[in-house]
């Protein structure tokens, strides 16, 4: 036989050699069926706002769109965005989430240090005192009260530090830096590494995915927030994002109950549908953000939880 003839035998998946039983096949079947019922129940809401929002205002009143446009009106999102307030407002709240994240990762890190790695007397009171705060919290007014006897009501401080530091977040990332192994700590304290050393020079570089992932909480954590600028901010130079949404929606409502006792003409139910309109565009406004930085975090999303949950 001829080298010619010798044909290499083609290598398969392993898949390949995977018999699947009929009812592993079915129960295939039924679970892709279900998550994708599961995709459209999910979707559904968010393309119905989006769709409204840029509908035409005749076809949004007859509540005809559904989870796709008829027609195009972009005036909902040419009203919102002429508002001034509307920009300092997304400013102040990319300022407060920016800030806000970077400083909250830091001082968790130091928090979750010692809970891994340290050695010290009354380690056990130290945990206990971090996660009582997670069973027991002072409550609005201890909150309050304590801002503003620190000069911080009405700053955009007090909204950072409020949130600096969250019980559940130290356990996560406790979990993940007990998955270091020790040997790698002891060998850095040989070399005359200091802790704060390790911590920023060590620890925190072999983080990255949960420490991307807890970023991701706290960054949509601050966007989202509505109750703390609520009562910590009362001035409009200060007003989150949330705050001025809140307001604009207000506003639409206002305007829409005013229609009741004017006239049903064609003008009045431009004026209400635009009012709708405007109400999905708040919501699509708000979204778009986080919709937006989440593809470049979920890739650290599932390792960060999952990783940081078994001891490696």
């Amino acid at each position: 036989m001829s080298a010619a003839t010798i044909r290499p035998k083609k290598r398969r998946h392993d898949d390949d050699f995977i018999k699947r039983s009929r009812g592993e096949k079915i129960f295939n079947a039924c679970n892709i069926i279900f998550m994708a019922l599961l995709l459209i129940f999910l979707l559904y809401p968010v393309l119905n706002v989006i769709s409204i929002s840029v509908s035409n205002e005749t076809q949004v009143m007859a509540a005809n769109v559904t989870f796709y446009p008829i027609g195009y009106n972009p005036q909902a999102y040419t009203t919102i965005f002429k508002d001034n307030e509307l920009w300092h407002s997304i400013w102040n709240t990319t300022f407060v989430s920016g800030v806000g994240c970077v400083l909250s990762l830091i001082a968790l890190s130091i928090a979750a240090y010692p809970l891994a790695f340290g050695r010290f007397y009354g380690k056990k009171i130290y945990t206990m005192a971090i996660m009582i705060t997670m069973w027991f919290q002072g409550g609005i007014v201890p909150m309050f009260l304590t801002m503003q006897s620190l000069g911080l009501y009405d700053n955009l401080w007090a909204l950072i530090f409020h949130g600096l530091i969250s019980a559940y977040n130290v356990v996560i990332i406790r979990s993940y830096f007990n998955s270091i192994p020790m040997s790698v700590i002891e060998s850095a304290r040989i070399d005359g590494a200091n802790d704060f050393r390790i911590l920023f020079r060590l620890v925190i570089p072999l983080s990255k995915p949960v420490l991307a992932t807890v970023a991701l909480w706290v960054i949509v954590g601050h966007w989202n927030d509505y109750m703390n600028p609520l009562i910590l901010v009362s001035s409009t130079a200060n007003k989150t994002l949330q705050l001025e949404l809140k307001s604009l929606v207000l506003a639409a409502e206002s305007s829409t109950s005013n229609l009741s006792t004017l006239s049903k003409s064609e003008a009045m139910k431009g004026v209400a549908a635009l009012n709708t309109q405007i109400k999905n565009a708040v919501l699509v406004v708000s979204m778009i953000p986080m919709i937006a930085i989440y593809p470049f975090i979920q890739r650290f999303f599932v390792s960060g939880v999952m990783l940081g949950s078994v001891k490696g």
